[in-house]
């Protein structure tokens, strides 16, 4: 027995000796291919084998394979997997490529996560690399461009000035278009077009966003029911990874400008032989003697102008600077099988463009922890915190606002007199006297944050409870100091100096508790199901007081005014208790089906609609596993997708519904009376939504994209209808009707090159987007500023103006149309008529983006495009104005102007002082295409790290919204706010103005992980 034992062992070893004998050793690093980074936990295995190890923390591994024929497999999430067959080496090194197609990638929906290919909706993400080291402060302004359906445009130039986002066109009068904004499951306000609001999102530093999920369609957005119409957009914070903790550095230093103008404005000589020839005296001329210029002989007029010469202004150069911009992170992230936690510091200080204010100082701090004491128990907190000072400018149609400065005084006009005080100027009304007398600055302190417990004591099932808190702490001073030139125009001569403080404290609260169902039955049939409870509250506290009477220009706190002006406070309430679940079912991850419903109860509607149901079904199909597809081995993937759905609109006052009184007087008694008709029908907005899409990826997934089309149709419109004055009001909040939106997406993905030492890939995509009002009870409604109408079968803010015909080539005289088409020189309101098809609305637009890394260095760039719209420029009317604004300066194009019969081609003659009357004359239209960022960046060489006990350094330079191309728009293309104090200003786009400038950056960094 003995020696057949001794037999079989040693005929066992003989086999397996020279096995051993040809195993080698192989070791290397992984990192990533876009920045060089060390990818810890790849999993590095022998291919048709299961032997195998994941990478350190370092990126290293170290494995044992047999003998030379032997292929290492590398795969991690997120990037593309990677053979390298052994050979006679003995180090590979692996630089692997980011996947953004992988159907195996897990994406977060609306309350959880789910499998990319799992999905039937339409959902776009946007990854972290897409929003790092950018110099903005509000991180929706670097979703411009990055995807089909979603039109960003920033408000203005302002540091921290946030964005309007419309996801799939406009379908909303007054209630805000804004989509919904949801933080790590918390869902947050963020109004749009109210000054002195704060933006929440400006509180949320970019670097410490790990996934932002794009939720379009009703199939996606509806589990979100009465706030989901306008779509939904989820923010997931990064979490650790696994391995030993990573400390990252970053610091960035650069500069902001005003974007050029694609326009001249007239010089000093040109300005003054501009007022010569419409014999326009300005004041000192006439204080020399001048009072006619146009009678004046040349010598004379250049003796003054000589002695003006001598003290001209550059007004860009005086009140204009070049702002520093400087940003410092800290951050610490790690794992282990029992803890995770991401931690970070930012500082960051945004001087604006204007010297003296718009400077922003942001601190904010990120705190991500979870703990899992057992296989069945998670337990977490995200806590985000911001405190944000600012010092403001004016942004009014007037002399207090400094950009209107900019284009309206004449070089001639010093900024100060040969006394040293400040001139008044042709405005009467110094500006660089008021940046440095009437400060006004705000604080905000904003947190976001959530606790949460996740359970699975029985299998396939997870039951989550969570609290989300986002609390707003805003403080506003306005100071006119004493004796400063708006104090002597505005203010007591018997109490010098005023100030006004105002601020509000709001705390909003969610509660939600979620059970989560997955299971796969027969290894085909796969089911998941959520069932959830939710609970909104928020509260509302605003005061504001003010006094007048201050002894110096020094003091600034109220307790040292002599005189009490006013004084008040004010809170407000509102209430969201929610239902929903959803359902899926998918067959051999082949067939999809999904359905979801959600039951929301809100305080602000009327007693009669409190309660509205929202759902959405939706299916998919995964054509490419199909048998009749097996020889298309080009083809990769291809998804047909579809979904119907329903989903609200819930955003408008909190008391809305209600009829409202107030307290006053009566002679000298109190007397109460109604403030606010009553509506009881008053209901959400709510969209329905119809969606079909395909997904694909062809060519070993080097093109990959999807395309989609839309309706969406958005009823019961929420706005301010006008009633009878016999009523006592002028308006009552009312449903009024419905807009359609329809469109076409188009994304579109290549990797052009794809080895070990170089990549390049290019992007791009394209939305064109055509938006109808349909119903209204009544037609030709008036809209804001007096220059768009809402009329059925036509565009939100179809523009109502005169028309505008051109110049009589005999007489110099602007020509129009009257009501009925007949030419008139005569203006009048009365002809104005609607311009079909003209609108702001903005019909295409899309983005562009290329990725060149070579080794260490990567080079990229994206540009954004629109059109299809236009814009009422107000600006430009005043800078070619037809002699009517002689007095301050104007642009070059004005002395195109006609002088004599025949001239053509040309303005109406400024020396008859025609009125530049509002008209489609400055009805230009919108049309953009802008380089958004370039980047180049190199990655140091990992040895060279490794020596300085590193893992990665990286340093890098950008240019932001570098050029602009603009064909027929007069100005800056980008136009968010036109004039953010004035009458429809803060609707998107409706009219150009003052508002506070675009900018553009150029800053360098550095980004180095231990």
């Amino acid at each position: 027995m003995k020696r057949k034992l001794l037999f079989s062992l040693g005929l066992v070893l003989f086999w397996i000796v020279p096995v051993l004998a040809q195993d080698q050793v192989i070791s290397g690093k992984v990192s990533s291919s876009e920045d060089g980074a060390s990818l810890p936990g790849v999993s590095v295995s022998i291919k048709g084998s299961s032997r195998g190890i994941t990478t350190g923390s370092d990126g290293s591994y170290r494995l044992s394979v047999p003998g030379k024929n032997a292929v290492l497999s590398f795969s991690f999430v997120g990037f593309a997997r990677q053979d390298v067959p052994v050979g006679n080496k003995s180090v590979i090194n692996v630089s692997l490529v980011p996947e953004s197609a992988s159907l195996d990638e897990v994406v977060v929906i609306g309350y959880g996560t789910a499998k990319k290919q799992n999905l039937t909706g339409a959902q776009v993400n946007v990854s972290s690399k897409a929003l790092e080291n950018k110099p903005v402060t509000s991180f929706e302004n670097l979703l411009q461009g990055k995807a089909a359906g979603v039109q960003v445009t920033a408000q203005n130039g302002r540091p921290g000035a946030p964005a309007f986002i419309r996801i799939r066109g406009e379908g909303t009068l007054t209630a805000g278009a804004q989509p919904l904004v949801v933080i790590d499951g918390v869902p947050t306000a963020n109004s749009e077009g109210v000054i002195g609001s704060v933006n929440v999102l400006s509180s949320l530093n970019p670097n410490d966003i790990e996934d932002i999920s794009i939720l379009k369609d009703a199939s996606s957005a509806a589990i979100y029911g009465s706030r989901g119409a306008n779509g939904v957009i989820l923010v997931t914070t990064k979490r650790g990874k696994k391995g030993n903790a990573k400390v990252t550095v970053s610091t960035s230093y650069g500069i902001n400008e005003k974007t050029p103008d694609n326009f001249q404005m007239m010089n000093m000589r040109q300005k003054l032989e501009y007022e010569r020839d419409l014999d326009y005296a300005n004041e000192y001329v006439d204080a020399a003697g001048i009072t006619s210029p146009a009678s004046a002989t040349q010598a004379e007029l250049d003796k003054v102008w000589a002695t003006l010469e001598s003290k001209k202004t550059d007004w860009f150069n005086t009140l204009l600077r070049r702002g520093m911009n400087q940003v410092t992170r800290v951050g610490v992230s790690g794992a282990s099988d029992m803890f995770t936690y991401n931690l970070s510091l930012e500082n960051q200080i945004n001087e604006g463009i204007f010297k003296l204010a718009s400077d922003l100082w942001r601190k904010q701090g990120r705190v991500n922890v979870e703990f899992k004491p057992n296989n069945w128990a998670k337990i977490g907190t995200n806590i985000n915190f911001s405190n944000i000072k600012t010092n403001e400018i004016r942004d009014r149609y007037n002399a207090q606002n400094p950009a209107f400065a900019l284009y309206a005084y004449n070089a001639y006009e010093p900024e100060r007199l040969d006394d040293g005080t400040y001139n008044l100027t042709h405005q009467g009304f110094p500006i660089s006297e008021a940046l440095e007398n009437n400060p006004e600055s705000l604080t905000t302190n904003t947190g976001i944050s959530s606790a949460y417990i996740s359970l699975t004591p029985v299998k396939n099932f997870e039951f989550r409870s969570q609290a989300g808190v986002t609390w707003v702490d805003y403080y506003r001073e306005s100071y006119i100091k004493p004796n400063s030139v708006l104090d002597q125009y505005v203010g007591d001569p018997a109490a010098r100096g005023s100030k006004s403080d105002n601020g509000y404290q709001s705390f909003n609260y969610v509660f939600s508790n979620t059970i989560n169902y997955t299971n796969t039955f027969a290894d085909k049939h796969s089911v998941r199901a959520l069932a959830g409870v939710e609970y909104t509250n928020d509260n509302y506290r605003s005061f504001s007081f003010s006094t007048k009477g201050f002894p110096n220009g020094k003091v600034s706190t109220q307790d040292n005014a002599s005189t009490p002006v006013s004084a008040t406070s004010a809170r407000t309430d509102w209430t969201l208790f929610s239902l929903f679940g959803r359902v899926g079912y998918d067959y051999n991850q082949r067939y999809f089906l999904d359905a979801s419903i959600r039951r929301d109860g809100s305080s602000r509607f009327g007693v009669d609609n409190r309660y509205g149901l929202f759902g959405s079904v939706s299916a998919g199909w995964e054509i490419s596993k199909e048998a009749f597809m097996e020889d298309l081995t080009f083809v990769n993937q291809l998804k047909l997708r579809a979904s119907y759905g329903t989903s609200g609109n819930d955003r408008i006052g909190n008391y809305t519904s209600l009829g409202l009184y107030r307290y006053s007087s009566y002679g000298t008694t109190s007397a109460t009376f109604p403030s606010q008709l009553p509506n009881s029908n008053l209901t959400w907005e709510k969209s329905a939504s119809a969606n079909i899409g395909i997904d694909f990826a062809l060519l070993k997934n080097k093109l990959t994209g999807s395309v989609d089309y839309y309706q969406k149709k958005t009823s019961n419109l929420l706005f301010d209808r006008p009633v009878s004055s016999t009523t006592g009001f002028s308006s009552r909040t009312e449903n009024v009707g419905a807009v359609e939106n329809a469109g076409l997406e188009l994304t579109l993905n290549y990797k052009i090159i794809q080895t070990k030492d170089l990549y390049w890939d290019i992007s791009a995509n394209f939305t064109n987007n055509n938006n109808k009002v349909v119903e209204l009870t009544e037609d030709n409604l008036n809209r804001s500023g007096s220059v768009s109408k809402l009329k059925i079968g036509e565009p939100i803010d179809v523009y109502y103006l005169n028309r505008y015909v051109g110049v009589n080539k005999e007489t110099g005289a602007p020509i129009y149309l009257d009501k009925n088409g007949s030419s008139t020189e005569t203006w009048s309101a009365g002809d104005a008529v609607i311009l079909s098809g003209k609108s702001r609305q903005i019909k295409y637009f899309g983005g562009l983006g290329t990725t060149v890394t070579y080794k260490g260095v990567t080079l990229s760039a994206d540009a954004v495009y629109q059109g299809g719209h236009y814009i009422m420029n107000f600006r430009w009317q005043d800078l070619t104005s037809d002699g009517e604004n002689v007095y301050q300066n104007q642009a070059v194009d004005a002395l195109n102007y006609w002088k004599k019969a025949g001239d053509v081609n040309v303005l109406p003659d400024p020396r008859k002082l025609y009125q530049s009357f509002s008209s489609d004359r400055f009805l230009q239209k919108g049309d953009y295409i802008r380089l958004r960022n370039v980047t180049l960046a190199y990655n140091l060489p990992s040895n060279w790290v490794k020596k300085a006990k590193m893992q990665s350094v990286r340093v890098y330079a950008q240019a932001q919204n570098w050029f602009y191309w603009a064909p027929e728009f007069k100005g800056d293309p980008e136009v968010g706010f036109g004039q953010a104090e004035s009458t429809g200003g803060t609707v998107q786009g409706l009219f150009a103005a003052y508002s506070y400038p675009q900018t553009r950056t150029v800053n360098v960094g550095l980004d180095i992980t231990f």
